[in-house]
C-alpha cells in the first residue's frame, strides 16, 4: 500500500478554520467473488477492497493496516447506528466496550458520543487507540466523496476533547468497476489541506 502526505483539508467553523491532517491510501480492490445475495444493499454497494485476502470495503482497510501498526480501532456506522471490527459475515457492535475496547478508549468515545447527541451521525469513520491514551479519528473519503456538513458538526464538537492532530482525513482513489473501466478521479478540492 502506498501513502501520500496530502495538503490539509481545511474545516471552517464558527470559532475559525482548522486544517485537518490528509493523506491518499491507494488501497488493494478486491477481485474475487461478488457479494453473496443475501448482503443488504446498504453494505454491498460500499466499493470493495481486499484485506487479509477477503472482501471487505475502504474503512476497515484502514483499520487493518493501523492495527499493523500497533493500533486498535472499528469501522463507526452512522447509517447501521453500530460498529464493526471486521466485515461481514463477522457481527457488528453496538458498543465500544462489545467490541472489546479497554475502559479508558471507552470512556473517551462514549463521552464524544453524548456531546454528538447520543448519535453516531457525523462521526469519522473509523475511531482508533493505542494504548496508554491515545486516540484518532479518520475519515475515509472515497473517489468524489465530500465532507458533509454533519461532518463538520462533529469535529466542532470533538475539538473541545481533542486537538486537531488527533484527526485525518485519508482520501482513497476510486476502484475499478471492471477490468475495461477506468478508475474515477477524486474530486478537485476547494482549497489546499494542512499537513500533520
Amino acid at each position: 500500500m502506498q501513502i501520500l502526505e496530502r495538503p490539509p483539508t481545511p474545516f471552517p467553523l464558527p470559532e475559525g478554520t482548522v486544517n485537518i491532517a490528509t493523506q491518499r491510501w491507494e488501497l488493494t480492490p478486491w477481485q474475487g467473488a461478488p457479494d453473496p445475495p443475501d448482503l443488504q444493499r446498504t453494505w454491498s454497494r460500499k466499493p470493495k477492497f481486499t484485506v487479509d485476502g477477503r472482501r471487505s470495503c475502504a474503512e476497515l482497510a484502514v483499520v487493518d493496516h493501523l492495527r499493523r501498526d500497533g493500533w486498535d480501532g472499528v469501522w463507526v456506522s452512522a447509517f447501521g447506528n453500530s460498529l464493526r471490527a471486521e466485515w461481514f459475515p463477522a457481527p457488528a457492535f453496538r458498543t465500544l466496550a462489545e467490541a472489546g475496547a479497554p475502559a479508558w478508549a471507552v470512556e473517551i468515545f462514549e463521552r464524544l458520543r453524548a456531546a454528538n447527541g447520543g448519535k453516531l451521525g457525523g462521526f469519522f469513520d473509523v475511531f482508533a487507540w493505542r494504548e496508554p491514551d491515545e486516540v484518532r479519528f479518520l475519515e475515509i473519503k472515497v473517489a468524489n466523496d465530500q465532507i458533509r456538513p454533519t461532518q463538520r458538526r462533529f469535529v466542532e464538537t470533538a475539538l473541545r476533547f481533542h486537538r486537531p492532530e488527533h484527526f485525518m482525513i485519508i482520501e482513497i482513489p476510486a476502484v475499478r468497476a471492471s477490468p475495461t473501466t477506468p478508475p474515477t478521479a477524486p474530486a478537485p478540492r476547494p482549497h489546499p489541506a494542512p499537513t500533520p
